[in-house]
């Protein structure tokens, strides 16, 4: 297997790469700030499926960080982190 090396700037760059989940409730808040005081009125429906998929969102990412808090480790024996000098 072949060395592979990388640095924080790498793993920076590919993590800040991946698109970002765009949320309605998210997307409501950043049109409308005035949301949050109440001033603003929504449909129902909309407001219901902009919590509902907030509230899912973050479930999944509770369950994600369960799964990664209980994940052996593995060690990387062909890869190194120039920062790091390894």
């Amino acid at each position: 297997m072949a060395q592979v090396t990388f640095s924080l700037d790498d793993l920076h760059f590919c993590l800040s790469s991946i698109a970002p989940v765009e949320l309605k409730g998210v997307g409501l808040l950043r049109e409308q700030p005035h949301l949050i005081t109440g001033a603003a009125r929504l449909p129902r429906e909309t407001l219901v499926e902009a919590v509902t998929e907030l509230v899912a969102y973050t479930g999944r990412c509770a369950a994600a960080a369960r799964q990664l808090a209980n994940l052996t480790p593995i060690p990387l024996l062909t890869a190194s982190v120039l920062e790091f000098g390894v």
